[in-house]
């Protein structure tokens, strides 16, 4: 199947590297992987242009088959799901940290007010994790990060909310919440980080960098903000938040806000669902609060 998403999104962008950001790979494993696949059906199904990579007509006849092998995928998981839940309304949902807090309260209100019994499946993940599982079928809707699955015809998108970041630490840290700190102040610290591919990775890496001129030291990486909350708490590590999320947590008096002399911000967050998903009319209604 991934190989299937591959030479769809090349034939989308024309590039094997925006199709390996697409599918949260590397460029070389992407371009292995195509390789493998002209290899397994005997024929070159792309030819490289000034304008980029171009299908041949064996790579056509393929990316036709690929959207419908994709596309059957779908409606098998649809029918599953009808099954084990005796056809009773079931969306899959899968979020970013920050949007728990933020426009998934509302999908999830309207989604218990539905007169058709439906049910969510939501799951947290990173924005490349997300896309991925919804390109496959194995999510119905997605909140990621702006720009993800730019020029993929098949995907619809609206915009929702921006996403500031803060720093957090465990109400014990020695760091004073009153206070301004320099990011080399803040360096001398070990940090709760995410998978390399994540944003808040990219971003604490960026922002290091930039003032530090060193990376910042991960001691744990995770997705989740269960087990960064329950690290601050224990140790001295501190931890990029969107600031949704910290104010959720901050409620229970568990985690407190270093302040520094940067702003922080990961910019745009959307709702991103496949054109000819089978459960688009509950997603459209689910979406109606966040997207007005």
């Amino acid at each position: 199947m991934k190989q299937f998403l591959l030479l769809v999104a090349v034939a989308n962008h024309g590039s094997i590297r925006r199709a390996a950001d697409d599918l949260a790979v590397t460029q070389p494993a992407a371009s292995k992987s195509l390789l493998e696949m002209e290899a397994a059906l005997g024929a070159q199904l792309f030819e490289r242009t000034h304008s980029g990579l171009v299908p041949t007509k064996a790579g056509s006849c393929a990316i036709e088959h690929a959207r419908g092998m994709i596309g059957s995928l779908r409606r098998l998981k649809f029918d599953l799901d009808n099954i084990e839940h005796n056809r009773q309304g079931i969306l899959r949902i899968g979020l970013i940290m920050g949007a728990v807090t933020g426009a998934f309260c509302d999908v999830i209100r309207r989604a218990c007010e539905s007169r058709h019994g439906l049910t969510v499946d939501a799951q947290e993940g990173t924005s490349a994790e997300l896309m991925l599982k919804l390109q496959s079928g194995e999510l119905d809707l997605v909140f990621a990060r702006g720009g993800m699955l730019e020029g993929q015809p098949d995907i619809e998108t609206i915009p929702l909310a921006a996403e500031p970041v803060c720093i957090a630490a465990g109400l014990q840290h020695p760091l004073e919440s009153n206070r301004i700190y320099e990011c080399s102040d803040l360096a001398k610290y070990s940090w709760v980080g995410y998978e390399s591919r994540a944003p808040l990775a990219d971003l604490l890496s960026t922002w290091f960098q930039k003032h530090a001129g060193r990376p910042p030291v991960i001691k744990l990486r995770t997705a989740s903000a269960l087990v960064t909350v329950a690290t601050l708490c224990n140790s001295d590590c501190l931890a990029l938040l969107p600031s949704s999320v910290f104010k959720h947590v901050a409620c229970d008096d568990r985690i407190k806000k270093i302040k520094t002399t940067s702003t922080l911000t990961l910019g745009d967050y959307g709702a991103y669902w496949h054109k000819q998903s089978l459960r688009l009319e509950v997603i459209r209604s689910v979406l109606l609060d966040s997207s007005t």
